[in-house]
């Protein structure tokens, strides 16, 4: 073996394989100013060089002693495949030379003898198919890293996407937590205000949550949004805090139709407003609950707002207010009938009433529907139905005829028609 200088990095490694030595000098002086060369007179030694030594071109004559180019190039490609090869070859090998080219994967074969500019043409054509071919599969390998490095990182963001939802997830669910929390503690604190307002007061229980939810009500027939049902909600649930105040003489004469000399009286939608206002998070009820005496007509306290200047939400605590004082009021000595309620609200629609809002709120204790399961109605013997339950009891002659709490049956309502005609009265009942 012979060999030139050390491999330059802009030169690709020919292999010359002759068993002619003047062959072989007189190739590696045409090219090895173009390639780095490595030269045998033998395959076997060419073989055993291809095993710890990486070449890039191989080029063999076809006839020589011992092993012929063909089988030596067939041998070349079990041991390293990428090499550009090529066949040195007289044209009385023509038949070889096709079967080498066949069974040895050879890129071409050069004719003997050769022209020096034809062979370094052809040698130049087969480094740059090599150089081709080697650039491809770099830039497959590179395009597969980059595909997996792709991968990879779609499975990272993948990850951290999955990491950061079930964050937000547990974020949010501690938020609702938290919220469902603070309304619970919301409406604790609240029922606890009307109660002490029902208390102080002496109004029925059960007057002020009945008011609120029948005041919901009216405001989700009238298809408000969602916050301000909740606002009038809130403002009715709120509404007679003013009294609190007040004296029990005051608080004797109040109830619709009270003086209206009563200053004291007048006042306490004006004070219920100032102690609500004190909380920042309730300023919106105070307008609701400031102007629930004002009347349609404009002749009402305290500023004498009229009709559709008074808020909608004052409007409908005035209406469901009254009207659950008329049939219901604990101070109230003349209760009326349900329908003597409705008869005498309907004779001041429009005077001290919004009348659209009263038939809202009529057709809401007709129809008796409502989005809320914890809705309550105000009902007389013709409107009970099967499967009602009593939430006050039904006292009769001071005593309890029917339980708060007892589901009614076609028996009870039997028994409560009987008393009515027998007694000549109209019962007012609550029911859920």
């Amino acid at each position: 073996m012979t060999q030139e200088n050390e491999k330059e990095p802009s030169k690709l490694t020919l292999l010359l394989l002759d068993d002619e030595n003047d062959i072989l000098s007189a190739l590696k002086r045409l090219l090895r100013k173009d390639y780095t060369i490595v030269a045998f007179s033998e395959g076997q030694q060419a073989l055993d060089y291809l095993q710890d030594h990486s070449v890039d071109l191989i080029m063999s004559d076809m006839r020589m002693p011992n092993m012929d180019g063909a089988e030596f190039l067939a041998k070349s490609r079990d041991i390293q495949s990428e090499p550009m090869r090529l066949l040195l070859t007289g044209y009385s090998d023509m038949e070889s030379t096709i079967k080498a080219i066949n069974d040895g994967g050879i890129y071409t074969y050069i004719g003997k003898p050769w022209d020096n500019d034809g062979l370094k043409l052809t040698l130049q054509k087969a480094a740059d198919h090599y150089n081709l071919r080697k650039e491809a599969k770099q830039l497959s390998a590179n395009l597969l890293a980059a595909n997996q490095e792709l991968e990879d990182f779609n499975k990272s963001l993948e990850q951290k996407v999955s990491d950061r939802t079930k964050a937000l997830e547990a974020s949010k669910q501690k938020l609702q937590n938290s919220l469902k929390t603070q309304k619970s503690l919301l409406q604790d604190v609240l029922e606890m205000m009307s109660s002490t307002i029902e208390y102080r007061t002496g109004v029925g229980a059960g007057h002020i949550r009945r008011v609120a939810l029948h005041c919901r009500a009216v405001a989700v027939h009238l298809e408000f949004d969602d916050a301000q049902c909740r606002h009038i909600y809130l403002s009715a649930l709120l509404h007679e805090i003013g009294k609190v105040g007040l004296s029990d003489d005051v608080l004797k004469h109040s109830g619709v139709g009270a003086d209206d000399a009563n200053d004291a009286l007048d006042a306490h939608p004006v004070i219920g407003a100032e102690i609500v206002g004190r909380v920042k998070r309730f300023a919106v009820l105070t307008e609701n609950i400031r102007h629930q005496s004002e009347n349609f007509d404009g002749t009402g306290v305290p500023d004498h707002l009229k009709a559709e200047d008074i808020p909608v939400g004052a409007r409908i605590i005035r209406v469901v207010k009254d009207f659950d004082h008329l049939i219901a009021g604990k101070d109230n000595q003349h209760r009326m009938s349900i329908k003597d309620a409705k008869s005498w609200l309907m004779t001041r629609h429009n005077l001290w009433y919004d009348k659209t809002i009263i038939d809202a709120f009529f057709a809401i204790l007709a129809d008796r529907q409502s989005d809320s399961e914890d809705m309550e109605y105000s009902v007389g013997i013709e409107g009970l139905k099967v499967g009602d339950t009593l939430l006050e009891d039904v006292v009769l002659n001071g005593n309890v005829m029917i339980k708060e709490g007892q589901q009614i049956n076609e028996a009870v309502i039997k028994k409560l028609s009987d008393y009515e005609i027998d007694n000549n009265v109209k019962l007012t009942l609550f029911v859920t």
